[in-house]
């Protein structure tokens, strides 16, 4: 009779230890996602779909403010941008939009982050002084080093690098910060010219080439609407336009992770920003998004993610805590 108690003891702790381990372990999605963030009912929040544009689904219902979504390397989590606390900060949550918690324990104005191809570190900018400054730290929130002012950090996918846009906003060039040597070169445009990119720096996943947004008519302002997608060599070389310049604008460019395609955001004739994608081809463009406005994030493909690691120590110790209650 008494193995019924016993029983029931273990079913009690295995039940505990599940309870304990689940918010560890997120579900990673076993398809490809694209996260973007849009304003569709009164408020910005993030959303998930699949890369033809079909099941987009809101994963934050916050009544804050919540912008850019970055995948994690491993797709277990998503890092974002939001003023739920009274400041623009960096915050984590689970791909389905639950177990949000803060990157940093002290708040300040962080946005635009991405991560280190290890997921072990990220980049983004804090505002210091009314400008733009680039920072790196680990994931945890420790360790935070200044790297350069600058904006649209993009890591390299070798992770010995750092790709971002200087002289905001009328003369934009795009450089590299090499973490290695610490040494900084501008390679492109080569000079300062009057030039705007509108942020969205993107490396390609494999590491030869940068997407970005241009605009270099003069006068600027007189020539908005030309900005469109561009390609080019990370030696600066083999400038490449992807999207017609006729027509409304183009900006904020993302790459597939097979490198293959692009995604992007473009004036719809209600000049609502729509998202859509691009092979690299020639093939045409296809709009994904219809509703609303609507801003890139990231892309994730289950099939390039870094492996999970596992974390046998966290077994031992909730499985030590559990006996010793």
């Amino acid at each position: 009779m008494r193995r019924y108690p016993l029983l029931l003891f273990l079913l009690l702790s295995l039940g505990a230890l599940l309870v304990k381990i689940r918010p560890v372990f997120a579900e990673i999605p076993t398809t490809p996602k694209i996260a973007f963030w849009a304003t569709r009912e009164g408020n910005r929040d993030i959303y998930l779909m699949n890369p033809d544009g079909s099941e987009q689904i809101r994963i934050t219902h916050h009544r804050a403010q919540d912008i850019t979504p970055i995948w994690s390397p491993t797709g277990e989590q998503i890092l974002f941008v939001s003023d739920r606390d009274g400041v623009w900060d960096l915050y984590l949550m689970d791909p389905n939009g639950s177990n949000v918690r803060r990157v940093f324990g002290k708040e300040a104005d962080r946005a635009g982050p991405t991560w280190s191809p290890d997921g072990k570190q990220i980049a983004y900018v804090r505002t210091v002084r009314a400008q733009w400054v680039i920072y790196t730290a680990t994931i945890k929130g420790e360790n935070e080093d200044r790297i350069a002012v600058g904006s649209s950090p993009d890591w390299s996918p070798d992770g010995t690098e750092i790709a971002f846009l200087v002289g905001w906003p009328r003369s934009m060039q795009i450089s590299i910060f090499n973490l290695d040597t610490l040494k900084r070169r501008i390679i492109f445009p080569r000079k300062a010219i009057p030039s705007y990119m509108s942020g969205a720096l993107a490396w390609s996943p494999t590491g030869d080439k940068f997407a970005f947004s241009w605009q270099h008519r003069v006068p600027l302002e007189d020539f908005a609407e030309t900005e469109t997608i561009y390609t080019i060599n990370r030696d600066g070389m083999g400038l490449t336009q992807i999207v017609d310049e006729a027509g409304p604008w183009a900006r904020g460019v993302v790459w597939s992770p097979h490198g293959d395609s692009i995604v992007y955001r473009q004036a719809d004739r209600n000049k609502n920003s729509q998202i859509f994608k691009r092979g690299l081809e020639g093939e045409q463009s296809e709009q994904l998004t219809h509703i609303g406005q609507n801003y890139l994030g990231d892309w994730f493909d289950p099939a390039f993610a870094l492996p999970v690691l596992p974390q046998p120590q966290l077994l031992t110790t909730v499985w030590g805590e559990l006996k010793r209650k």
